[in-house]
């Protein structure tokens, strides 16, 4: 039956007092056996181990009296303990991470043991089998003096595991054995001598135990110093990385050059024409504008919506796209074609019907013809996003696209007015600056800036800052408000 729950704590009437009883009071003292149904370090499979005092734990660590070695694994330092409680004996669980199961069943605090229990330490663990002598083979005084000796030894004294325990275990055992002698009178004597070599022989054990465990410590304390040494050296290391990435502040000029020339790759160069359809009409219309797209590690490519849908950007009816606005939304379709050229010579061609875009801003009307059209707007939802097959190797952050400061610097990079493109064989981005101008996303979640160029063709370029020597895209160019003030769409609202 399971137990009220019970505080254990290891204590020495448990251990060394009960030791001492079994010694010299063995006729009325009962003990029981484990059977350990499994081989290990310290006991083989069949082997039974007689537990002569109040309280043993069982587990890998070296002060258990009934111990397992390191092959072990779901086996815990101290996994549990069987206590004595009155004339009964209880199963306790000590590990907090690994279950002990009695008779197949999981222990949760304390348990009752009966004869022919099985015991058994976490899931496929070693099992034990929990045996109580019967008859004239119950109590203590059946094992022999020597064998009750022994046992004090390793159940009594190995949770306390020093000479010093040692030392005073024996001294008291000498002290109450010259009363239990002048008590016992003959029936001791004739075992005096014996008696006297296996104390003697206890104590060497003891100390040999001592020593090996100060052996121990101290092999600990060197490998724990190693692995500080190797600690110390990998800060050092990365302090070195941090001082040639940032001087008083500032990002060192050659490790920016390094690291924006290993993004160029992934910026691709985008040329936009458009596809007319009006009942059994068709038009092709090639290259009415260019942008920038880019391409990140889990295949997005991201540009902005009005390099996908530029029809949709319109300032006046007097804009020359006002007719394919009109257009689309009256019974004709437009269809936008991107290719899109890296430097490395990679070549993407993609529709705006591939693209995923947020139209909940777009706003509608008629003309005074009494067509529809729709206007969207330059906020936050002037982005694009399509699923390629494609992975490049740009990382974002949309954490860090929300928690910009103001004073932050950008890096932005693209093909403002066309330029960096000699061929399709010879492109390289251009590099510009930003700096943030406000604390965090203003309330139609842009990120103002100021900017050194946010000219026509940079629009869905990626913008990036600098975090750890790394460049991570916190957004893209969206449009130029002024001379010197920009909007970045950040990176959370591309979905």
């Amino acid at each position: 039956m399971e137990t009220q729950r019970q505080t254990y704590k290891r204590s020495l009437s448990g251990s060394v007092g009960a030791g001492m009883g079994s010694l010299f009071n063995a006729k009325g003292r009962t003990y029981y056996v484990l059977e350990h149904k499994v081989s290990s370090k310290y006991h083989k499979a069949g082997e039974a181990q007689e537990i002569i005092v109040d309280q043993v734990e069982l587990g890998r660590d070296s002060t258990c009296a009934v111990r397992f070695d390191e092959s072990f694994k779901t086996v815990s330092r101290k996994h549990a303990a069987i206590v004595r409680d009155g004339q009964n004996w209880k199963l306790v669980q000590l590990s907090k991470t690994n279950t002990t199961f009695l008779n197949g069943h999981p222990v949760q605090n304390e348990w009752y043991l009966q004869n022919g229990d099985e015991i058994q330490l976490a899931v496929n663990g070693p099992k034990l089998g929990f045996i109580l002598p019967q008859g004239n083979k119950s109590t203590v005084a059946s094992i022999g003096l020597s064998r009750r000796l022994s046992l004090f030894r390793q159940q009594a004294l190995r949770p306390y595991k020093t000479a010093m325990w040692a030392m005073a275990a024996v001294i008291l055992l000498l002290i109450v054995g010259g009363t239990f002698f002048g008590i016992k009178g003959k029936e001791i004597i004739d075992d005096q001598g014996e008696t006297i070599v296996a104390m003697q022989q206890a104590l060497d054990r003891a100390n040999e135990e001592y020593a090996q465990y100060r052996a121990e410590q101290e092999e600990k304390q060197k490998q724990t110093d190693r692995d500080l040494a190797r600690a110390n050296k990998t800060i050092k290391d990365l302090n070195k990385k941090i001082a040639n990435i940032e001087t008083n502040g500032e990002i060192n000029p050659s490790v920016t050059r390094k690291i924006t020339k290993e993004c160029e790759k992934d910026i691709y160069f985008v040329v936009m024409s458009l596809h007319l359809e009006y009942g059994s009409e068709s038009q092709v219309l090639k290259s009415i504008g260019t942008g920038t797209g880019f391409l990140l590690n889990d295949g997005r490519f991201v540009t902005a919506r009005h390099c996908v849908e530029p029809w949709m950007f319109i300032n006046s009816a007097e804009d020359e796209l006002f007719i394919v606005n009109l257009m689309q939304h009256n019974g004709g379709r437009v269809t936008c074609i991107l290719d899109a050229y890296s430097p490395t010579g990679k070549h993407l061609t993609l529709r705006s019907n591939d693209f995923n875009i947020d139209k909940t801003t777009d706003m509608g009307g008629t003309n005074d013809a009494g067509y529809a059209y729709r206007i969207a707007r330059i906020d936050g939802t002037d982005w694009a996003v399509a699923h390629t097959s494609e992975r490049g190797e740009l990382v974002a952050s949309s954490e860090m696209s929300r928690n910009l400061q103001a004073q932050d610097k950008l890096t932005i990079l693209g093909y403002p007015m066309g330029l960096g493109v000699e061929s399709q064989s010879n492109i390289h981005p251009l590099y510009s600056e930003a700096i943030v101008a406000a604390d965090g996303l203003n309330k139609d979640n842009v990120i103002t800036t100021t900017a050194t160029t946010f000219e026509h063709g940079n629009s869905g370029g990626p913008v990036f800052k600098i975090e750890n020597g790394k460049m991570i895209v916190i957004g893209l160019v969206s449009a130029g408000a002024g001379r010197s003030t920009g909007f970045v769409i950040p990176i959370s609202n591309v979905r």
